[in-house]
């Protein structure tokens, strides 16, 4: 049995990383497994041909904001060229409507809900059985419509976070978690890392956040897991040596545990130093952090750190306390912005701020004013953000109770409210 994992990325320059996790979960008992990484701004009917030629038996969609309507044209077209192709869908766009995309589109076999790596090589376990023995019984089930493999394989309510359909209408299932981050295998094989020519690397040193804020899909996973320290510094070092020019750490907030941060922190300025001579930057590290959690020690490392090395990117999103308290944001906002102002003016870290301009209780003049106040600690880059109502947030529930009106697809950014 051949899978096909398919990501669209936003653009050339970003990889994906959720399907090299999925691959490195799965074992010999799922059967050939292949990663097809392309581009939301390519021709469809150019990556419909990349996929027709793999000929898959299962082809497993990424989905994201940026990239569902592009997926569901690209698996609807797929599945009439080759209709014995079990179609899997995962990722955040999914999980928290899992069932209302398998009522809404037929093309669809089964959604994953939550992290995939318990319940992908689950599946394809299951499957693969199924492929290897197609001249018996082993289905329950009314779901394969094609002659295929899609049909719902006996077992599969054993598996964390597949939702499919069955004889009795659609089963749903809690989104997967991981508990034990360091059980997973490592994305970054050879394979992968060969492919990351020019390319922005994304790296996970955590999952979860510490904080609810009401309009982030992070606040539907309670609390925050960590890598181990030694598996990040591992990877770190493997990734570094390889040659790669930007490694951006995806997670929500990077100095959620100041201590950890700092480990890490004091890690790459050493094998900065070790391959540099710490004069000039092996390679640029990105973090998403919340600024108000620096103490002067953090900043007295950041200070040590070569042009080009570490770059920050500060949620503010707004200086209206209002606002903040109706999203469930908890922010010391004078600390944030005067940690901003240290860093910028050491002169060796790029600051780049964010604000989302909707946010409860925020109109014009306040909004303002959040803009003045961030622009007056000058950081590099303001980057200015429009509310979205993602699907599986709280601040989507509130919609109504505070008068919101969004697009109904896709970034599902606020029209009026």
């Amino acid at each position: 049995m051949k899978t096909l994992i398919i990501a669209l990325n936003s653009k050339f320059i970003h990889s994906a990383l959720a399907p090299w996790y999925l691959k490195t979960s799965c074992g010999p008992d799922c059967g050939q497994v292949l990663v097809l990484e392309r581009t939301v701004n390519e021709n469809q009917d150019k990556v419909l041909s990349s996929i027709y030629l793999h000929k898959p038996d299962v082809a497993a969609f990424s989905c994201y904001i940026w990239n569902i309507r592009y997926v569901l044209d690209l698996a609807s077209s797929l599945k009439k060229l080759l209709p014995a192709t079990t179609i899997v869908l995962g990722g955040p766009e999914v999980s928290y409507c899992a069932a209302e995309m398998l009522r809404d589109y037929p093309f669809v076999d089964f959604v994953l809900a939550g992290e995939g790596e318990i319940s992908f090589p689950g599946l394809l376990s299951l499957l693969a059985k199924r492929y290897d023995n197609r001249g018996t019984d082993e289905m329950s089930g009314s779901n394969d419509r094609s002659g295929g493999i899609s049909c719902v394989p006996a077992g599969i309510d054993s598996i964390e976070g597949i939702v499919y359909r069955s004889g009795s209408g659609i089963t749903e299932a809690r989104p997967a978690v991981v508990k034990d981050l360091d059980s997973l295998k490592s994305p970054y094989t050879e394979e992968m890392i060969s492919s990351l020519s020019n390319k922005i690397v994304y790296f996970e040193a955590s999952r979860g956040c510490p904080f609810s804020c009401s309009y982030c899909l992070s606040s539907a996973t309670a609390g925050t897991r960590f890598f181990s320290f030694e598996r990040v510094c591992s990877e770190l070092d493997k990734l570094v040596k390889s040659g790669v020019k930007q490694i951006k750490f995806v997670d929500r907030t990077f100095n959620a545990n100041p201590e950890r941060a700092k480990g890490i922190v004091r890690y790459i300025l050493e094998l900065n130093q070790q391959l540099t001579g710490g004069e000039t930057a092996v390679c640029n590290f990105h973090f998403e952090v919340g600024a108000d959690l620096f103490d002067d020690e953090f900043i007295g490392l950041l200070s040590g750190a070569p042009q080009g090395l570490i770059q920050l990117e500060a949620g503010v999103q707004s200086t209206n306390e209002e606002a903040l308290a109706a999203v469930c944001r908890k922010t010391d906002v004078g600390k944030l912005l005067s940690n901003i102002e240290k860093i910028r003016r050491n002169g060796n870290i790029h600051v780049h701020a964010d604000l989302i301009a909707g946010l409860p209780y925020e109109d014009f003049r306040s909004f303002g004013k959040s803009f003045s106040d961030v622009y007056s600690v000058k950081p590099h880059h303001l980057q200015l953000g429009f509310l979205k109502f993602l699907k599986g947030t709280k601040l989507r529930d509130e919609a109504e109770y505070y008068g919101y009106r969004f697009c109904d697809h896709a970034p599902y950014e606020i029209l009026a409210g």
